[in-house]
């Protein structure tokens, strides 16, 4: 079996106040169950460029535990060279903080 992470955003597209028998956590909440549940009113997207931290069901719980390129990291001359470049770097900084949070969480738990 072969395993691959997946990261997307997900949106609730209803707009009525009945949610689908397969509303589990109320409509605007979507989920896991939504895309599951193939629910008519589910959408998504990718997220490219992002790191996050994901609880118990795998689902991020607020936006302090994500961030991904966009905003202020873009080159502020629109030059698309520069642009890939800070993605790369961007990249190396996240892989280096994933395995630098790893190390840093098993010295802790030496600790303990």
């Amino acid at each position: 079996m072969k395993l691959k992470h997946v990261l997307l955003e997900v949106y609730c597209e209803n707009n009525t106040s009945h949610p689908p028998l397969c509303c589990k956590d109320g409509i605007g909440n979507p989920g896991y169950h939504c895309l599951s549940e193939n629910c008519p009113n589910v959408s998504y997207t990718y997220a490219p460029h992002e790191l996050a931290y994901a609880g118990e069901f795998g689902v991020v719980p607020d936006s302090r535990a994500w961030i991904g390129f966009g905003g202020d990291m873009f080159p502020d001359d629109k030059n698309e060279n520069k642009e890939v470049e800070l993605k790369e770097l961007w990249e190396r900084i996240c892989r280096q903080k994933i395995q630098e949070a790893y190390e840093e969480y098993m010295d802790k738990k030496k600790e303990m």
